[in-house]
């Protein structure tokens, strides 16, 4: 009796582990609600006669010294050079598990989205392009070319019953392989003069990590030292600190330390000891019950399996994915997103070219490129539609990838040091996810419910 119910335990403890999605799921649209709140209060406050305390606010020095080094930056640079490297170590973290486990890990698996990622990021930088070509605000191109994740899945999630569930994988799949172009976009176009040796510290630093992954070594605190020098050496090396984060993660071991083998002989072992002390599950032994050193060892032998049934990859997702939702993404939406929109004018929006093209990048480029190109795939055999999806849901992801959001406002910042291309960009990324959220709410409300088979994970056979 004892074994059993050891044994049905141990099946319910691999399946939580290594059954995530729908906890990422629930936390994406607490987040996505919070990032709302957070936008609203910044709209508000830098729109109000408060507005130069929120200036002064984002623009707080802050120093570290230690000795005779001192690195000091504003509040909004510390959030977008510091905070934001944990954000982007997650999306390397939630890349490389796809690549490797996921969604992206075969061919077959990884063509529809990788392709409707791909037309989603080219068809709004050439709508972009169109408006900005030979003008002030040509380098932002990069802008209407990320999804917002913790946004779309949010609203997805809302609308449970509209979507089926291998559809909204499609959509965290093909936000991963933005946010993976996203970073290779910041990492190749909005890199400045390179300081070779920042970069080769940096790249000492990746060395020994990639030893001590291979040697085995388990102490957090070394790589945490080791990650802090890839940070450093990347910041002061020319090119963006958040790719240190991306680096990192990608460095992170996927193959957990013990397997499901393992686990479960360790499980076997300490049933049949105690039911060898327990004659027929007696409760009254039970109680009396003496926890002899060798039972002691093998409870902590079986606890340090169930811990290492899950990889590292995985547990640091668990561990960092809820601060970067609640805590780190708020930030960063309350520090950048405080568009002054006082003296707006509608005919002078559209004499913005840098505004109008993200708009119409983020609200048109992304739902064309997402669709076209899934039909391309499709027609060419190269991948299939999510099962129990159509043509018109297809349509309502391509319009929800338009919300650009998080990653948007972060390219901005990089793509220009003009302070109003800067305004004329934000202005343009919340008009555009604000309306693709809108019509993209509206377009699945107007849809059929989906069945409940199709609406969960055993639908998802891809």
């Amino acid at each position: 009796m004892i074994k059993q119910k050891a044994q049905v335990r141990a099946q319910k403890v691999v399946k939580t582990i290594v059954s995530p999605i729908e906890r990422f799921l629930a936390l994406e649209t607490s987040g996505g609600i919070l990032l709302v709140v957070c936008t609203v209060i910044a709209m508000f406050w830098a729109n109000s006669q408060w507005a130069e305390s929120y200036h002064d606010f984002i623009h707080f020095p802050l120093a570290i010294k230690i000795g005779d080094f001192v690195l000091e930056k504003s509040l909004h640079h510390w959030v977008n050079d510091g905070l934001m490297v944990v954000f982007f170590y997650v999306v390397g973290l939630e890349i490389k598990r796809e690549l490797v486990a996921g969604e992206l890990s075969t061919p077959k698996k990884a063509a529809l989205p990788m392709l409707a990622a791909l037309g989603g990021m080219l068809v709004p930088a050439g709508i972009y392009a169109l408006f900005n070509v030979g003008g002030p605000g040509a380098h932002g191109w990069g802008i209407p070319m990320a999804t917002d994740i913790a946004f779309a899945v949010g609203i997805v999630t809302m609308l449970n019953k509209k979507v089926p569930f291998s559809l909204k994988i499609f959509l965290l799949a093909l936000a991963i392989v933005d946010d993976l172009g996203a970073v290779i976009v910041i990492a190749t176009f909005y890199t400045e003069q390179i300081s070779t040796h920042a970069l080769g510290i940096a790249a000492l630093a990746i060395a020994l990590i990639s030893l001590l992954n291979l040697a085995g070594v388990r102490s957090f605190l070394i790589y945490i030292l080791l990650s802090l020098v890839v940070w450093l050496g990347v910041l002061e090396s020319g090119i963006h600190a958040t790719i240190a984060g991306v680096i990192i993660g990608f460095l992170t071991p996927i193959q957990p330390f013990t397997d499901k083998k393992t686990l479960l002989k360790s499980i076997d072992e300490l049933a049949e000891d105690l039911a060898k002390r327990i004659p027929n599950s007696n409760a009254d032994a039970l109680e009396k019950l003496e926890l002899t050193n060798e039972i002691k060892d093998e409870l902590h032998s079986l606890g340090q399996n169930i811990r290492d049934i899950e990889s590292p990859l995985e547990r640091l997702i668990h561990i960092f994915h809820p601060y970067v939702t609640f805590l780190i993404m708020p930030i960063f939406a309350l520090v950048n997103a405080g568009v002054h929109i006082e003296h707006f004018n509608l005919a002078d929006f559209f004499n913005q070219p840098v505004s109008v093209g993200v708009v119409l990048g983020l609200l048109l480029g992304k739902p064309i490129g997402v669709v076209l190109a899934s039909i391309i795939a499709v027609k060419l055999n190269l991948g299939k539609l999510p099962n129990g999806a159509n043509w018109y849901q297809m349509a309502c992801m391509g319009v929800l990838a338009g919300i650009g959001f998080t990653m948007a406002l972060f390219v901005s910042g990089l793509a220009f040091k003009s302070p109003e291309l800067q305004m004329e960009a934000k202005l343009g990324i919340l008009i555009a996810s604000l309306l693709a959220t809108i019509v993209g709410a509206i377009m699945l409300l107007a849809s059929k419910d989906v069945s409940p088979s199709e609406n969960s994970p055993k639908s998802d056979d891809q």
